[in-house]
Order: structure tokens, then C-alpha cells, then sequence
């Protein structure tokens, strides 16, 4: 089963889930569904594993 991580847009403030064995803390930028936003998971004002 793939673990993942709930992060929040810091530009948006929307939430959306990633892949966390994939993504979290590998310095790829990740892309708001929403708003179209690119950010690094260190840039997230709130995340939750």
C-alpha cells in the first residue's frame, strides 16, 4: 500500500495528498492541484504524515 502525506499549498493554503516514499524530503518541487503553485515540501506551512 503506498504511504502518503497531506501537505498545504503555502500559496493557496488548499490541501492535497503526495506519495511520501517518492516525494517527501527528496527536494522535488511539488504542484498545487489547484492553483497551479510549484514548492518544495519544506515550504509548506503545514504537513501531515
Amino acid at each position: 500500500m503506498a504511504r502518503i502525506f497531506w501537505v498545504t499549498c503555502p500559496q493557496c493554503r488548499d490541501r492535497f495528498y503526495c506519495h511520501r516514499d517518492e516525494l517527501r524530503g527528496k527536494g522535488i518541487p511539488l504542484l498545487c492541484p489547484y492553483c497551479g503553485h510549484r514548492f518544495l515540501d519544506s515550504e509548506s506551512p503545514q504537513i501531515e504524515e
